[in-house]
């Protein structure tokens, strides 16, 4: 019986090839926006989250400041702190990341006198920073123990740097270079280069990250003064437990008065990824919500066109009653065709949505990402439009009198 069913709606379809098109195409509307808004805030989504964690999942940033001109000194993260919170939570940390920045300025080459010149912003930094901000060099190496202890003249350079000055990061291993930051002229030798990426944090293609070693930038700067860090937690699990543990413990070390205009924080980046993820997530549902209106609107469509489209059979319902057919096989019979009418509009619908998602997510320059799970919930939707108003006409033409639909004109 089913199977007759879907023959016999396949075969009305094809008889109203226009009519059933046009009563398919407020679906076709609905269901194609709603996947393709939630297509472009998947893509939007999934970008924002692999940006975030290429910048680390497991960083926790660490600062302090004051809300107020009148508070009185802003305590900083002295070097003994910094032992102590070590020593604390050592083995929950697999790094920790400082970086006190010189400023941006030019360089240019030392040996070569063909006078290019670069902007570069300096940064000092200790040896935990490379692994907390995932920089990795693809020639030389990091800063070596006396460096950090010295305070030497050594830096680590970009790619577009290296090729900027000196043709290639090959040439550029173990040369000097002149920085001149606010008139103040310092030389430093090449031991490493990484490759850029421009992330949206530190460094663009125009100013690139010229690193040295922190206590070089502090020599310079002639302060140590420590006002944030990065902690990189050795579990991701644990990072927001982790934060919430070190600002306790530097909240009793650096504020113990708790003074209300200084304010410690220690937020991990994972809180940050789930809060980015959830907010667009609620953002596109809403969207996707006020799209999905065309669908009540193209299940009212549907409901209109099986009304006509029983009123013009009902010859036909006379027919099939007075040779025995049950009530709810007429009824089965109309609610059938509703529902293959919806769902062939929303396979068509999500296609189209899908093929509109993707076009422009790639426009606005992010990775493609279909959530099969709103494909067969659109699907499912769209057949759930059909029994619902489909069930009204069919129960309509169940209820037929079969004298009375023999005797329709």
């Amino acid at each position: 019986m089913i199977i007759e069913n879907l023959k016999l709606a396949l075969a009305s379809i094809k008889a109203n090839k226009m009519r059933s098109f046009l009563t398919m195409l407020g679906i076709i509307i609905g269901i194609s926006s709603v996947i393709a808004i939630m297509t472009v805030g998947n893509s939007l989504t999934k970008a924002e989250e692999e940006s975030m964690s290429s910048m680390g999942a497991n960083n926790i940033m660490v600062g302090v400041y004051t809300e107020s001109d009148t508070a009185g000194e802003m305590p900083t993260f002295k070097e003994e702190t910094m032992q102590g919170l070590v020593k604390a939570y050592g083995k929950r940390i697999s790094a920790i990341g400082i970086d006190s920045q010189v400023g941006t300025g030019t360089a240019r080459s030392q040996v070569s006198n063909d006078g290019k010149t670069t902007s570069v912003t300096v940064d000092g930094v200790n040896s935990g920073y490379f692994k907390a901000n995932n920089v990795t060099t693809i020639k030389g190496s990091t800063f070596a123990k006396g460096a950090y202890e010295n305070g030497t003249n050594v830096a680590i350079i970009s790619d577009l740097f290296a090729e900027a000055i000196f043709g290639s990061v090959d040439k550029a291993m173990g040369q000097t270079v002149e920085i001149n930051v606010d008139n103040n002229y310092t030389t430093y030798t090449v031991v490493g280069a990484y490759k850029f990426e421009n992330n949206g944090s530190m460094g663009t293609k125009k100013s690139t990250v010229f690193y040295i070693p922190l206590k070089t930038a502090q020599n310079q700067l002639h302060s140590t003064d420590v006002y944030g860090f990065t902690a990189v937690a050795k579990n991701s699990d644990d990072s927001s437990a982790l934060s919430a543990d070190i600002m306790s413990y530097l909240q009793k070390i650096l504020n113990p008065d708790n003074d209300e205009d200084i304010v410690i924080y220690a937020d991990s980046l994972q809180s940050y990824i789930e809060e980015a993820s959830k907010m667009l997530g609620q953002i596109t549902i809403a969207i996707a919500m006020i799209a999905g209106i065309a669908l009540l609107v193209g299940g009212i469509g549907v409901m209109n066109i099986m009304t006509v489209s029983i009123t013009e059979r009902t010859r036909e319902i006379g027919t099939r009653k007075a040779l025995g057919a049950e009530n709810y096989q007429i009824m089965l019979q109309f609610v059938t065709e509703a529902i293959i009418l919806c769902l062939l509009g929303g396979i068509i619908g999500v296609a189209l949505g899908v093929s509109l998602g993707l076009l422009a997510s790639s426009g606005l320059g992010y990775p493609g990402s279909v959530s099969m799970t709103s494909v067969l919930g659109s699907v499912g939707f769209s057949m759930a439009v059909g029994l619902f108003f489909g069930y009204a006409p069919a129960r309509k033409a169940a209820k037929m009198n079969p004298i009375d639909a023999l005797r329709y004109e």
